[in-house]
């Protein structure tokens, strides 16, 4: 483009000097003719003069011809450097918008590798929040395995204990049925003394004991032939000591 502007500058230039050339060679003959009065000289002159302008006309014309193609060029070279330029402006908008977007998505991938970091951090910490409760779950469980096995253990406990108490209530269902005999045998005895001898009666069980206890040997002698006597005294105090243990 610079080489057809300078070009041009050329042209014009060259147009001008072959104006200055045409006009100063107008003067040039038109001072021979008043110098040279001679008629036939003037012919000669007047028509050199014209052959050189006719020359020095169309060169100009060529001249000019090819001046306004290079104008037309650069006409449409201005055109198309004034589209160039708005092109190159609009170029230069979606650039800066370009721009525009690249900033937001360098804001937008920061935000991402930040937002992708703490996702990482929290899956991290969420893997070590498993572990520990991992770690108390098996601690639990590991509590419940010895809290079942301490229940196995007290239940057999409670059953030992169950079969026990079976026992002991077994005995002590005996026992009673021991006492309530032994009972009724005391009172049976304490009835035949009374019989016989005068005796309290609102009295409590022990007492009856304690008095069926301090008496001899020889007031509870019987024979039933008249023969050998059997003396129940011991029997007696046998049963009396059975019911005070009790």
């Amino acid at each position: 483009m610079d080489e057809k502007v300078d070009l041009v500058e050329v042209l014009t230039r060259r147009v001008e000097e072959l104006q200055r050339e045409r006009d100063e060679l107008r003067k040039d003959i038109e001072q021979l003719c008043m110098q040279q009065a001679g008629p036939g000289y003037i012919s000669v002159a007047t028509r050199m003069l014209s052959q050189r302008t006719a020359a020095l006309e169309q060169d100009i014309e060529n001249l000019q011809k090819k001046l306004g193609g290079c104008l037309r060029e650069n006409q449409n070279l201005q055109e198309e450097l004034a589209e160039a330029y708005r092109v190159k402006s609009q170029l230069a908008e979606l650039h800066g918008a370009e721009l525009s977007k690249n900033k937001d998505l360098e804001k937008q991938v920061r935000f991402f590798q930040s937002s992708v970091a703490q996702a990482f951090a929290e899956r991290d910490n969420s893997i070590m929040e498993c572990e520990k409760v991992k770690q108390r779950e098996e601690a639990v469980l590991k509590k419940f395995a010895d809290f079942e096995e301490r229940t196995r253990e007290y239940q057999s406990a409670i059953d030992d204990q169950k079969h026990l108490n079976d026992g002991l209530q077994r005995e002590l269902t005996e026992l009673k049925a021991q006492t309530e005999s032994s009972l009724k045998v005391i009172l049976k005895f304490y009835e035949l003394r009374c019989r016989d001898c005068k005796c309290p009666l609102n009295i409590t069980f022990e007492e009856k004991c304690s008095i069926l206890l301090d008496d001899s040997a020889d007031n509870w002698s019987f024979s039933s032939d008249g023969g050998a006597s059997t003396s129940k005294g011991l029997k007696l105090n046998s049963i009396c000591k059975e019911m005070h243990e009790y």
